[in-house]
């Protein structure tokens, strides 16, 4: 019975042996296992490729500073005619677009209202032409008194007073009668030089005024384009150094033209201020109220452009990312962007000459982030004119 129970202490002494052995060799597979979730895991992991990224180096650019507006085609000198008396347009003898010449009747008025006027004048005149002629009667009969002694010097005097009295009033008759007759004349509405009908601002049956444009008439011949410009343009305006106009009718040609006026007031109404410049090399293609793009030559200034693939964006900020050679790494780079060209989009601030910009894959790098570069582009010349101009446009044509 005693060796029965030695035997079972000893198997489970044994037992008890092994458990604990079996956890101490879990506990160390454990902890070599830990020790593969850190750093030194990490340092055992196969290390990311740089990525690759295409790139340019940045440098200074001589862009052509334009200005982009649109205008009209209009003469050079347009005429408003109309009617120097009142009255009722019984006629209108012209059309729009018309052709017309010097002294060729434009429009008519009723002569109803001038015609009694001109009769009632014509009668004042008779009445003063018959007293003249009394009264030169009654001083030559005493003249002859006076000759003969019957009548006194000072009774002389006074007919001839009243004489030279009546002849000054037929001459007051016959100056109204004139000016009434006048009236009639300028009822009849002439152009004084050759031109073009461009508009019509009163039909036949109205009632106008002294004055109100009746027919207006373009003279053929120096052309010109109106351009309403906005405040914000208007010192670009004054220095520009040319100007050059696309016809939307005719596409294939360039006009050349040079400020002639720029109005020194803004428009109440547009708040623009209204410009005319003269096409210098006008020809018969080119037809009044056409419409117009006019380009504005403000110069050439250096800036550096970057291509819109270059730029990401992060918290509303413009950014790129600048490749340090040395190291190989790139870093974000907050810039300030100026006009949109053909090219890409000028960059004010951030960036200088020289500096290395990743120009495709922008919004997959991170901040340290190794990059190898492939096809390296010669650096930037940095008085290379920009194939395509800043164009900053006003306003839509």
């Amino acid at each position: 019975m005693f060796k029965k129970k030695a035997t079972l202490l000893l198997t489970l002494a044994a037992a008890a042996v092994s458990t604990l052995t079996l956890t101490q060799i879990a506990g160390c597979g454990s902890k070599d296992h830990a020790a593969t979730d850190g750093k030194p895991a990490a340092a055992v992991s196969k290390a990311e490729p740089p990525r690759p990224v295409r790139f340019m180096q940045v440098g200074l650019s001589a862009l052509a500073d334009l200005s982009y507006l649109p205008s009209e085609v209009r003469p050079r000198y347009e005429q408003r005619y109309g009617f120097r008396v009142p009255g009722k347009i019984a006629r209108r003898l012209v059309d729009v677009g018309q052709a017309v010449t010097a002294g060729q009747v434009l429009a008519v008025l009723d002569s109803a209202d001038v015609l009694p006027n001109i009769q009632a004048q014509a009668a004042q005149v008779e009445v003063a032409r018959t007293d003249l002629k009394l009264q030169q009667s009654e001083l030559k009969r005493q003249q002859e008194l006076r000759d003969k002694g019957f009548v006194s010097g000072a009774a002389l005097e006074r007919q001839a007073a009243t004489t030279d009295a009546a002849e000054a009033r037929l001459k007051a008759a016959q100056s109204q009668l004139a000016s009434v007759q006048n009236g009639l004349n300028f009822q009849t509405l002439r152009a004084d030089k050759a031109g073009v009908v461009v508009g019509i601002d009163a039909e036949a049956g109205s009632v106008v005024a002294a004055g109100q444009s009746v027919v207006r008439v373009a003279q053929l011949g120096e052309k010109e384009l109106v351009v309403n410009v906005p405040e914000r343009l208007v010192a670009q305006m004054q220095r520009a150094k040319g100007f050059a106009a696309k016809i939307d009718a005719v596409p294939d040609k360039l006009y050349a033209a040079k400020l002639r006026e720029l109005s020194p007031a803004a428009d109440a109404a547009s708040r623009t201020y209204t410009a005319r410049l003269t096409v210098l090399n006008a020809d018969d293609a080119l037809k009044l109220g056409m419409s117009a793009t006019v380009r504005a030559d403000l110069g050439a200034a250096p800036a550096i452009v970057v291509p819109d693939t270059a730029l990401y964006t992060r918290d509303n900020t413009p950014r790129v990312w600048l490749i340090d050679r040395a190291s190989e790494t790139v870093q974000p780079q907050a810039v300030k962007l100026g006009e949109a060209t053909d090219d890409g989009v000028t960059v004010t601030s951030g960036l200088k000459p020289g500096d290395l910009v990743v120009t495709a894959g922008a919004n997959l790098l991170l901040a340290g982030q190794k990059v190898r570069l492939i096809d390296a582009p010669a650096a930037a010349t940095a008085t290379a004119p920009s194939a395509a101009p800043a164009a900053k446009e006003s306003a839509k044509p």
